[in-house]
């Protein structure tokens, strides 16, 4: 996970740590420690994240991911996370 490149789009774009919070249902820290690599996200998580940044699939895949998740499209997400079992 690119913890750096969240911190960027988030302070690039002026977002709190707590707008992100409310973004996955958790709390400011939850958010704080999972964005500092300490926790991981959950797929529906990612894909809200995903979806506020207006992220590509290959950008999640890049952020989230470290480029390891194979090609694909992001409305097929969560298919591809069962298909090599991190679902």
């Amino acid at each position: 996970m690119n913890g750096l490149r969240l911190r960027e789009l988030r302070a690039g774009r002026k977002i709190s740590l707590e707008k992100l919070g409310e973004v996955i249902n958790k709390s400011k820290i939850s958010y704080s420690k999972k964005e500092r690599g300490e926790v991981d996200f959950l797929p529906d998580e990612v894909l809200a994240l995903s979806e506020f940044y207006e992220l590509t699939y290959d950008e999640m895949n890049a952020i989230f991911y470290d480029h390891n998740l194979p090609n694909g499209k992001m409305e097929n997400f969560k298919d591809i996370l069962a298909a090599i079992g991190l679902l």
